[in-house]
């Protein structure tokens, strides 16, 4: 199972994304579902730190990816997050046992 996490500020802007596990289709190297996710994860990374500029802490391990903003999201980090949150979303309805995603709110 690939747990997805999107966490929120206190303005709604997304802070920190964190993905962990293995989708489990098939065997390591030929599971299209991890193929998938990876791109996006790899894409959202470059997004936020090579397109836009934004400083970000980024540990990077096998089945545990997790990115956190270490300034505040603007227009430009919220349509990045927001397209791979879409795209994520159409693979887990295709795929509702293997990808689950949640959004949570950080009240602090």
């Amino acid at each position: 199972m690939i747990e997805v996490r999107f966490r929120t500020d206190q303005n709604q802007r997304v802070r920190e994304v964190r993905i962990q596990g293995h989708a489990g289709l098939s065997s390591k190297g030929s599971d299209v579902l991890c193929a998938a996710v990876s791109a996006l994860t790899y894409t959202m990374r470059d997004g936020i730190q090579e397109i836009l500029g934004k400083e970000a802490r980024i540990r990077q391990e096998e089945g545990d990816f997790l990115l956190e903003l270490q300034q505040d999201g603007d227009a430009g980090s919220e349509l990045i997050f927001a397209t791979v949150l879409k795209t994520l979303q159409g693979l887990a309805g295709q795929y509702p046992e293997r990808l689950q995603i949640r959004r949570e709110e950080d009240g602090t």
